[in-house]
């Protein structure tokens, strides 16, 4: 498809509209206004082409003469008498595009926000169901356009388009399955669940989901074998209640989902979400954006909705897909807190060292331990170093410098196998801390060297 003209643009309601910079040396003639702008009433591009090109060639014309005046001033001309000519030259450039005016009716009144959007609704009912704006709708599809700009109310006018289609889709398709008396957007006619399950929340559909991973005993990651991960989810499962205002799956209609997943963007960092006593969607949720969970934190949630979401499918509880709603991307969000961090408190500190990694009883089921395990989070704590930095460092990095040993924290050559990165201007070399040293740190390093060079050629 060729590329619309330079002059000819579109607003978000699909209007097209004219518009021409002005020549320099004319511009003070329109107060500085750097371009001409006119709408073309109609959103059909080929038609908008044809009276754009009429706009262009009368706008060029009359630009031209009064330049050519202006470069042959011999008359002394005031700004006013140059004003005056470009008035006149002007004038009657742009035609009316609307239909004549019948002078017998009144005028068309000044509708408000709210009709505004209406009409856009409608329009955009129309187009779907007749194949064109402006044409109306047939006496037999009237009860079906009704239906879609009530189901199409929680989307934006501008999503209309995409949206509709598959609405008008979904209630074709409903009205080929039997229906049960009194069903209103159900989301699913005939359930073929276990009854059961009739009262399951997105909760117990995650404990489902949590009993099958632990018998599944050919895989050994995964939330059911790993602490944190199951603790995580668990407080994720506990938030999806939430947000589904802790309805049982099998009851959420596409309004509910699609109120799930919007509603997830705007939840509380650190919120409490219980199930007993059920904790109010209100009172974890938020418009505050410094007050907002990170855009990480809302992206691991909703993915790990989408996945409980297939798990109900599997257990036939509904019949809704993630693609059947508008799930947008979540941008980077930028706060107080993911600008600065997060400093850690004497009681994370505690639990993150008083682990059996360091003191206290073996945890039961675990066979074996890694060395990065203990010197990892030690690093952390007597540098100050980010994760990543301290993942990246291999022996070579542990250097003496000035008869001190230190941390090189610097970035690779680019070409470099497994090449290491640090961010702009933050390579530094930092001095391992006696501590470290009296716990044998600088021993582990020679090891682990030692082991190295064995494995070489």
């Amino acid at each position: 498809m060729k590329p619309s003209p330079s002059f000819l643009t579109i607003n978000r309601h699909g209007t097209f509209y004219f518009r021409m910079v002005i020549p320099r040396p004319l511009r003070p003639l329109f107060k500085g206004q750097r371009e001409v702008r006119r709408t073309l009433r109609t959103d059909s591009h080929r038609l908008a082409q044809k009276r754009a090109r009429q706009y262009a060639a009368r706008l060029e014309a009359a630009f031209d003469k009064v330049i050519c005046v202006l470069e042959r001033d011999e008359l002394g001309l005031t700004e006013a008498d140059y004003l005056e000519a470009m008035e006149l030259e002007m004038k009657g450039l742009f035609p009316d595009f609307s239909s004549p005016k019948d002078e017998s009716r009144p005028a068309d009144p000044i509708l408000s926000d709210e009709e505004i959007e209406a009409r856009q609704r409608r329009r955009e009912v129309e187009r779907l169901l007749t194949g064109a704006y402006g044409r109306p709708v047939p006496q037999e599809k009237e009860a079906l356009a009704k239906q879609l700009l009530e189901l199409s109310q929680p989307y934006q006018p501008t999503e209309l388009r995409a949206v509709l289609p598959k609405l008008r889709d979904e209630l074709v398709l409903r009205s080929l399955r039997p229906v049960r008396d009194g069903a209103v957007d159900t989301p699913q006619a005939v359930p073929s669940y276990d009854p059961a399950m009739a009262d399951w929340t997105f909760y117990q559909v995650w404990e489902h989901q949590l009993e099958r991973d632990r018998a599944d005993t050919s895989s050994k990651g995964g939330q059911a074998n790993h602490g944190g991960t199951l603790a995580e989810r668990e407080r994720l499962a506990r938030v999806m209640t939430v947000l589904t205002q802790h309805k049982p799956v099998c009851q959420l209609t596409k309004k509910d989902w699609q109120a799930a997943y919007d509603n997830a963007r705007k939840t509380k960092a650190n919120a409490d979400a219980s199930i007993d006593p059920p904790t109010q969607l209100i009172e974890i949720l938020t418009d505050d954006s410094e007050q907002q969970t990170g855009h990480e934190r809302v992206r691991a949630l909703i993915a790990f909705m989408k996945q409980i979401q297939a798990h109900a499918r599997y257990l036939d509880l509904t019949t809704f897909r993630p693609d059947d709603v508008i799930i947008k991307p979540v941008e980077e969000r930028k706060n107080e807190r993911s600008r600065d961090g997060v400093a850690f408190n004497n009681d994370d500190i505690e639990a993150i060292f008083s682990g059996y990694i360091y003191k206290g009883p073996v945890a039961d089921g675990r066979t074996k331990a890694y060395p990065f395990w203990f010197w990892l989070p030690l690093v952390g704590y007597f540098t100050g170093a980010r994760t990543n930095e301290i993942a990246q460092l291999d022996t070579a990095d542990i250097r003496v410098v000035d008869g001190h040993p230190c941390f090189d924290f610097c970035a690779d050559a680019v070409d470099a196998p497994e090449a290491k990165r640090i961010k702009t201007g933050e390579a530094r070399q930092v001095p391992i801390h006696p501590r470290l040293v009296e716990l044998g740190f600088l021993s582990y390093v020679d090891a682990a060297t030692l082991r190295l060079e064995a494995r070489l050629p």
